[in-house]
């Protein structure tokens, strides 16, 4: 037994300019993307030296560690990478905390308070001045690479 099919038929004759769109957001997204990631560093720095190396997590001393905060980005052919950072030796121990021992000598010595202390290691607690800073505008981040996407598909 045969059944009886109807048939509709659809065609679409804009596919050139559906091409011609496509092929433009494809050459727009990495240079959005690129936009992204450097607006996004910048957001993470601004916010580790205006907040969590300013009084927030870590009270300042001499300030270095806050004026050495620097953002870099760098496009490679499969993608872009953003670094947030410090080259100050001592920016790690005060993000993931650990244990300071001395590499030349039997003691580490140092004065609090007027007072010299003589020891053979001391724990640092971690005092996330950088993680702390990108929790604090992730939000901001993900709004600036939606807006970026969208540029691009225009």
């Amino acid at each position: 037994m045969m059944s009886d099919f109807s048939f509709v038929s659809l065609s679409y004759d804009g596919l050139d300019e559906a091409k011609k769109g496509i092929e433009k957001t494809v050459k727009a997204i990495p240079g959005r993307i690129y936009d992204a990631v450097v607006q996004a560093c910048s957001l993470i720095e601004i916010r580790a030296k205006t907040h969590h190396l300013a009084g927030e997590t870590l009270k300042p001393g001499t300030h270095r560690l806050q004026q050495s905060v620097k953002s870099m980005v760098t496009r490679s052919i499969t993608g872009v990478s953003g670094r947030v950072g410090s080259p100050v030796v001592y920016a790690a121990i005060h993000e993931y905390g650990g244990i300071i021992r001395p590499k030349n000598a039997k003691f580490l010595m140092f004065q609090i308070n007027g007072t010299w202390i003589r020891t053979k290691q001391v724990t640092m607690p971690k005092r996330e001045w950088l993680s702390k800073s990108l929790k604090d505008v992730q939000g901001k981040i993900e709004a600036i690479f939606g807006k970026q996407i969208k540029i691009a598909i225009g």
